[in-house]
């Protein structure tokens, strides 16, 4: 008899909550405004402002959904500017986050930073104590090609009565010239790397020292 009448206390039950569920949302009220500022709610919208943003109120007048109105072109591209600007602020304050978090959890004090700094511009400055190096090596070979060529008729001229420039030292030339604009231009990027990480470990410390509140 206990069972019955518990399985008919949950049916009932089950059944009060379905009914509640119904007229909640047969209950469903809209709420929008007119071009007076005014406010109106009503079981339906009437159709000239159905084009403007309209908000659903369940049977408790809790906001349940947003119908977005009418946008114009020009609307919908602020408002996709101005999305895309949030989600950029957003993500450079994860960032900084992320940052401040491996400031925090890998060094212990200000020294521990410059010593990481320098020993990477000492690694940065032996790179480009080599490239310095070579690319001299490269330019005692190209001055060498130079005189080397001053025997025949290089630069050319129609009327000189040298030999022309042989191939095999025109390659030489070309091949040199080539590898010293490459080095140039890595020696050139290594001395940036320098300038961006004494700057990079620069707004660390400053940054660093924010958060523990070193003066």
């Amino acid at each position: 008899m206990n069972i019955m009448r518990n399985a008919a206390l949950y049916i009932f039950a089950v059944f009060a909550c379905l009914v509640w569920a119904g007229s909640a949302s047969a209950g469903d009220t809209y709420r929008w405004v007119d071009k007076h500022g005014i406010v109106h709610y009503g079981d339906s919208v009437p159709n000239e402002f159905a084009r403007q943003e309209q908000q659903v109120l369940n049977s408790q007048g809790v906001t349940i959904s947003i119908i977005e109105g009418y946008k114009t072109p020009e609307q919908r591209a602020e408002q996709e500017r101005i999305r895309i600007e949030q989600l950029r602020i957003a993500r450079e304050r994860q960032k900084r986050q992320a940052r401040d978090s491996v400031l925090l959890n890998t060094y212990l004090s200000v020294e521990d930073i410059e010593r990481l700094r320098d020993r990477r511009l000492e690694l940065l400055q032996a790179q480009s104590m080599v490239t310095e190096q070579y690319l001299g090596t490269l330019s005692a070979r190209l001055r060498g090609l130079k005189d080397e060529a001053s025997k025949f008729n290089y630069p050319y001229d129609s009327e000189s009565e040298l030999p022309p420039l042989p191939e095999n030292l025109a390659m030489e030339m070309v091949q040199t010239l080539e590898a010293v604009a490459q080095y140039e231009s890595n020696l050139q990027t290594k001395r940036e790397q320098q300038g961006n990480l004494v700057a990079l470990f620069d707004t660390d410390i400053e940054r660093f020292k924010d958060l523990k509140g070193i003066e």
